[in-house]
């Protein structure tokens, strides 16, 4: 349980974690009885006797009876005792419990009615299989209990016995762990095997000096972050150290935590749930919510490393190779919390298990390896050990690779070079701008770390293999501590040390005792990611509430100046926040598949909120700066203004009466919930009712009259048309001079289609409309019109649909607006005009746009005529409300994390 809630805690509670920890005396020796149980129907089945049975039958029965009350404390031990471990293998020892006390249930039943020969042999067979699952699930609790590779002595080779001897060695002693024979440094340094990789971890870890002591808490505090911050208040003597700030307001934390682990704000409902939880632990029960939310925590991470990486959807960038697409593996690492360290190196030692394996790229005729490490010459290496530690070290070296930096005395550019040659096939020659010198030199890690074989490998794959293992090296005074300044800068807005991406020697940290502490705690728990943004968020450091006269900023001219955290400072949203959250207020659901790391394509907007066209440059930080261009782009932008309009939270309002004061009060009141995550205050409930009300003497803006026609007689200019496009005049069309005629053969499925539009706006209440003649001769099963918004990315913007007949054509979901059932098939042999309801196929707001329809039909012939929209009416106030939550959005408030 958290630290601040603990004693707290109401009595089910420490009665939950009481009966939790009584999981261990009821998982050991009482479930090993099921293994025993596993040997004697192996036994019995390899002698082909029956005399087993019986004891096998009693020692299954008891350990089945032990496995439940193991899996149910478990359980409880898992939901009630936070200070346990967090990791994938908690989750595997947990479910894997579950899953052996239901079929150690199995087993037994199976024991019991087993009279056939078949059914004796199933029962045997299902004995031994639970047999199995105990290894597997005791496996899992010994990693848990006892760390890494505490079981890899009884499956480890031969040539590998001498490491875990070593490794045991090293957990009492720390100077072994640092002085060991090269028989076992040569197996702990000389594998890509995952398990060599985490043992090498704890043995390494075990030589650690003592963590830095927490100071004594003085005030309130949550966990030991907040004891640092405050021992630097009372060292500084701020007034803060006796009279700590005060907290955010709940509305205020909700927010802010929502866009922080899952990159988007609040629906109304989460915030209102939120609101009624009256634990007293509520925040910290918010936060392992959130975190819990494996996906969505994901897909916030994603961009960020995307950025870090270099990654590019495509191998080839005008014609120079790239580093490859990185978007997939990053997502599945962070959504399954993969440890740091291990991330890390698969991205350096493509032969460990995990990693993104290297592909070849034709580059204008020439192969080029597409990796996240490209060292195919001198230039390339450079460049990306200058990646590696500008990303993983915190280090800025990328001037030192042409010449001793002018700025920064730690990097002489041989010391650049040595580290550099790590990264390549061969020992690289010092290349003094742009000026060969024909002196080669030697490689060697930039740090000193003690323990580490001082051989360099030969070959190339050694080489990478090394560089990984001294860059997630625990005794690398860089690793560690990059991250979790990166993690403190992205939740508090300035990083213990700044920039992040330059640590200097003479440059000390804001709180080194902190930052070691962290490291330190990220370190010696698997380098859990989720921990440590845990630590964070439930920290009251973080909670507090933002004061700009207390906000900190980093002075580049006086890198050494305080900075004492007593207030969060502003941090503004990515592109990837805005854009998704506009999405979650609009519809009150966050959709996966919408959101916007998942467009390759820049536009106009993503750029100005600062999403890279592309990655050419390594970067872990977004521009937070304002310019005139953003502010053009969120007054007149035409996709802000698509996404803003088209919100279906406003079609709530289509006939609100500008009399109907509580209807529209409500309404008002939900936009600035769903917008900045609180109430309006009086004066802007008045302010904005005011307006939406004087909406109803206003005629709409475009005053739109009569049915507007997309397509009739031809394809409008500009307009990208795909598909058979079969013109004819005869028989005479429903409306202009002519018609398009479309067969499909039976049982298949046939469309043609037209793209480039001029955007033709639709209203809620609009009518969306085409004019069909079914041949009576050769009739399909079912018709399909779809329309394109241009702005939605489910689909490509192919989101709308309406269909008639039978539901052959798998587009969109069934039931909904991107696949909606409108009736049967018309009449056969006569032109009838179709009519939709623009809201019926998801138009909901009032700025709904179409830039391209489809034509889709499954088997027979069809006539399609014109095709367009029938302008509604109300839809006034439904556009005041739009402009209400245009300026909402605009805002600075909503703009900002604070």
């Amino acid at each position: 349980m958290p630290a601040a809630s603990a004693a707290e805690a109401g009595l089910p509670e420490r009665l939950g974690v009481l009966l939790g920890r009584l999981h261990q005396a009821v998982a050991h020796f009482p479930v090993a009885l099921l293994l025993v149980a596993g040997v004697l129907e192996l036994l019995g089945a390899v002698f082909a006797s029956d005399r087993t049975r019986s004891a096998a039958r009693v020692c299954l029965v008891f350990g089945a009876a032990a496995a439940v009350a193991a899996a149910v404390f478990g359980w409880l031990n898992a939901d009630f005792d936070r200070s346990g471990p967090d990791s994938v293998v908690l989750s595997l020892h947990r479910w894997g419990g579950v899953a052996l006390a239901v079929v150690a249930i199995v087993a037994v039943g199976l024991s019991l009615i087993a009279r056939t020969r078949w059914l004796v042999g199933l029962s045997r067979l299902t004995t031994i299989g639970v047999a199995a699952m105990v290894v597997a699930v005791g496996h899992w609790g010994g990693t848990l209990v006892h760390g890494e590779g505490y079981l890899l002595a009884a499956l480890a080779p031969p040539e590998r016995k001498e490491t875990v001897a070593a490794a045991m060695e090293s957990s009492a002693s720390p100077v072994a762990a640092t002085a060991m024979s090269p028989e076992v440094e040569a197996i702990l340094f000389g594998s890509s095997d995952e398990g060599v990789f985490r043992l090498r971890r704890a043995i390494r870890l075990a030589s650690l000096p003592p963590e830095p002591r927490v100071p004594p808490s003085n005030g309130p505090s949550n966990n030991e972050i907040d004891r640092f911050i405050e021992a630097a208040w009372s060292a500084a003597k701020l007034p803060q150290a006796s009279q700590p700030p005060v907290l955010c307001d709940d509305a205020t934390f909700a927010r802010r935590v929502y866009l922080d682990v899952i990159g988007v704000v609040p629906t109304i409902d989460e915030l209102a749930r939120f609101h009624a939880d009256t634990h007293p632990d509520k925040r910290a029960r918010l936060v392992d919510e959130l975190l819990a939310r494996d996906a969505d925590y994901a897909d916030h991470w994603t961009p960020f490393w995307e950025d870090a990486l270099g990654s590019s959807y495509v191998n080839l960038q005008g014609g120079v190779p790239t580093r490859g697409n990185y978007r997939k593996w990053i997502n599945e690492s962070f959504r399954t919390n993969k440890a740091f360290d291990l991330f890390a190196a698969e991205l350096i030692d493509t032969r460990l298990p995990g990693a993104k394996k290297p592909e070849i790229g034709d580059a204008n005729g020439r192969k080029s390896k597409i990796a996240y490490i490209r060292n195919e010459t001198h230039t390339d290496t450079l460049q990306s050990a200058a990646a590696v530690a500008q990303v993983f070290l915190g280090t800025s070296v990328k001037c030192a690779s042409c010449h001793s930096h002018f700025e920064n005395e730690e990097w002489p550019q041989r010391r650049a070079l040595a580290y550099s040659s790590l990264f390549a096939a061969h020992d690289l020659e010092l290349v003094v701008c742009e000026k060969h010198t024909g002196e080669v030199v030697p490689a060697a890690f930039c740090f000193e770390i003690p323990g580490v074989p001082r051989e360099v490998p030969s070959d190339e794959d050694g080489r990478l293999r090394r560089a990984a293992q001294l860059v997630t090296d625990p005794h690398n005074p860089r690793f560690a501590r990059a991250i979790v300044n990166r993690l403190w800068k992205r939740y508090m807005g300035l990083g213990l040390v700044e920039p992040a991406d330059d640590f200097r020697a003479d440059v000390p940290p804001s709180h080194p005792e902190l930052l070691d502490w962290l490291a330190r705690d990220l370190a010696t728990h698997d380098f859990n990611l989720k921990r440590t943004i845990r630590l964070i968020l439930t920290s009251r450091t973080y909670q507090l509430r933002y004061d700009p006269a207390l906000e900190d900023h980093f002075d580049v001219a006086n890198k050494s100046a305080p900075r004492y955290f007593r207030s969060p400072s502003l941090r503004r949203m990515t592109a990837e926040q805005v854009v998704d959250s506009i999405r979650v207020a609009a519809d009150q659901k966050l959709e996966p598949r919408a959101r916007l790391f998942h467009v390759n394509e820049s536009t106009a907007l993503s750029r100005v909120l600062g999403k890279p066209a592309s990655r050419n440059e390594i970067s872990t930080a977004r521009a937070d700066d304002a310019a005139v261009v953003q502010s053009l782009e969120l007054l007149n932008g035409e996709e802000f203004g698509a996404l803003v309009y088209s919100a279906a939270i406003l079609s709530d309002a289509a006939h609100v009466s500008s009399e109907d004061a509580g209807r529209l009060s409500n309404q008002i009141t939900r936009l600035y919930t769903a917008v900045l995550s609180r109430p309006p205050s009086t004066a802007e409930l008045e302010a904005a009712r005011e307006y939406v009300s004087s909406a109803a003497g206003r005629s709409s803006p475009d005053s739109r009259t009569g049915p507007e026609v997309l397509i009739e007689d031809d394809l409008p200019e500009y307009a990208r048309a795909v598909g058979s496009w079969n013109w004819t005049d005869a028989p005479a069309p429903a409306s202009g001079g002519r018609w398009r005629a479309q067969r499909a053969e039976l049982g298949n499925r046939i469309q043609h289609y037209v793209l480039d539009l001029s955007p033709a706006r639709v209203m809620p209440g609009d009518t969306l409309f085409v004019w069909v003649r079914i041949d009576p001769a050769d009739p399909p099963r079912q018709i399909m019109v779809q329309w394109n918004d241009g702005v939605t990315i489910n689909d490509g913007g192919w989101s709308h649909r309406a269909y008639w007949g039978e539901d052959l054509i798998p587009f969109g979901k069934t039931d909904s607006p991107s696949r909606r059932r409108v009736g049967d098939l018309p009449a056969w042999g006569e032109w009838v005009r179709l009519d939709v309801p623009a809201a019926v196929v998801g138009f909901t707001g009032a700025g709904g746009r179409i830039v391209g329809m489809s034509f889709d039909q499954h088997g027979g012939t069809v006539h399609w005529d014109a095709a367009g929209i029938v302008a509604g009416m109300g839809s006034a106030e439904t556009e005041a409300l739009g402009d209400l939550m245009w300026a909402l959005l605009a805002s600075p408030e909503f703009q900002y994390v604070r």
